[in-house]
């Protein structure tokens, strides 16, 4: 008769393997799940920054090629091409007229064209940026830029690598202490999530990651500081970049004075200035006499010296608060805030028209003698608005040269 055995109860496991095994599971779901959130949030982020750089680097270099292209020199635009995106994380430069012709293609010699799965992976989450090239606001060609995306391949690469160390570790940890392992790295954390979030909703970089324990996440602090730190200066950058855009737009860039732009605006704000305080202003529309032989004769380099040069000699006659503006070509205009009397315009007038008379050495040690026509017109007594006194003035100035050039007349009240 076979006597039945007693089968032995299966062994419960622990309180402490229960609880190890409850935390571990608990944990490594809500780090893996964070791990995933944090890499699409900083992919995103990553991702919207080298877009941002990109769709920058194509306005500055479209800026900088626009005169060769403009001039069609692909030599230069080459050459330009080549010191702006040599060591920028691009790979192909595209340019493209505005009809719609392939007007030159570069591309990194030092780099072959990106193959395999990584560039298809790079491709899918950057796209190229274009710009477009203006020459005296007209659009005269597209610039497109591709990235190679090797240092968005790059910092993704670290940002994954350092999860899943911190991952890793956070496992062996568990072992000695849950509870002491949950307090170390919460803190940290938490502080960098505060401090991201009030990154993003305040663009407040002035914030910094406090030193942690762990060396992994201690490591995470220095590369997030880092990271901060270089927001900070690309966010300068691009705020003094801004501002130089702006000064650019009110300045002739050939002449460095004000632009016709700037020169309207400052008008219309001194007639409604003159009109509140019941004063006085004056401008004086001066145009070049027989400029276009200079070009024809000299070529369009010596002309542009001797633009230059009418500006630079113009400013030397007149006050600190007056202003000078180039409108365009061989005009000028100058805005005389609150003139002493007609007496003293028509001496600033021949002091200008003696100066401009002078010969102009060029560059070359030619010779050049040039002269201007002036034409006069004052606020309010020929003019009650920004459009009556340009007529007037210009008017003025056509009587010049109708009567012989080289000489200046205020229009009659």
């Amino acid at each position: 008769m076979k006597v039945l055995q007693k089968r032995k109860p299966s062994r419960l496991p622990s309180l402490r393997q229960v609880y190890l095994r409850t935390t571990m599971m608990v944990v490594v779901v809500s780090v893996v799940l964070l791990a995933i959130f944090i890499g699409a949030l900083g992919m995103k982020k990553l991702t919207a920054f080298t877009q941002l750089n990109l769709q920058l680097l194509a306005r500055s270099t479209a800026v900088t090629i626009e005169a060769a292209v403009y001039f069609d020199d692909k030599d230069i635009v080459t050459e330009q091409l080549e010191q702006l995106l040599r060591d920028a994380d691009v790979f192909k430069a595209r340019i493209t007229l505005s009809g719609g012709a392939n007007y030159l293609d570069w591309q990194d010699s030092a780099e072959q064209a990106p193959t395999g799965p990584g560039y298809y992976f790079i491709h899918w989450l950057l796209s190229p940026e274009s710009s477009p090239i203006l020459m005296q606001q007209q659009e005269i060609a597209v610039i497109t830029l591709w990235p190679k995306g090797e240092r968005i391949a790059l910092y993704m690469l670290h940002g994954f690598i350092g999860l899943l160390l911190c991952l890793v570790l956070t496992l062996i940890l568990l072992l000695w202490g849950t509870r002491h392992l949950h307090h170390i790295m919460s803190q940290p954390l938490l502080e960098l999530a505060s401090v991201s979030s009030m990154v993003r909703s305040k663009r407040d970089f002035s914030h910094r990651i406090s030193r942690s324990g762990i060396a992994e996440i201690d490591q995470l602090r220095i590369d997030f500081n880092a990271l901060l730190d270089e927001l900070s200066q690309w966010q300068s950058n691009v705020e003094a970049a801004h501002t130089e855009l702006q000064q650019h737009a009110y300045f002739d860039a050939l002449t460095g004075v004000r632009n016709r732009n700037f020169f309207e605006q400052s008008l219309h704000r001194a007639i409604e200035r003159a009109l509140r305080q019941s004063g006085e202003l004056a401008i004086l529309y001066i145009d070049g006499d027989g400029f276009k032989a200079v070009n024809d004769t000299y070529g369009h380099a010596a002309g542009d010296e001797v633009l230059k040069a009418l500006a630079s000699r113009i400013q030397q006659q007149l006050r600190t608060t007056d202003l000078i503006a180039r409108l365009g070509g061989d005009e000028f205009c100058v805005l005389i805030d609150g003139p002493e009397s007609d007496v003293a315009l028509q001496h600033l007038c021949q002091k200008i028209i003696a100066q401009v008379s002078q010969p102009i050495i060029l560059s070359n040690q030619e010779t050049v003698q040039v002269s201007i026509s002036i034409g006069v017109a004052c606020y309010p007594q020929h003019g009650d608005s920004a459009e009556a006194l340009m007529q007037a003035a210009d008017a003025a100035m056509y009587q010049v040269k109708g009567s012989g050039r080289n000489g200046y007349r205020l229009p009659l009240a």
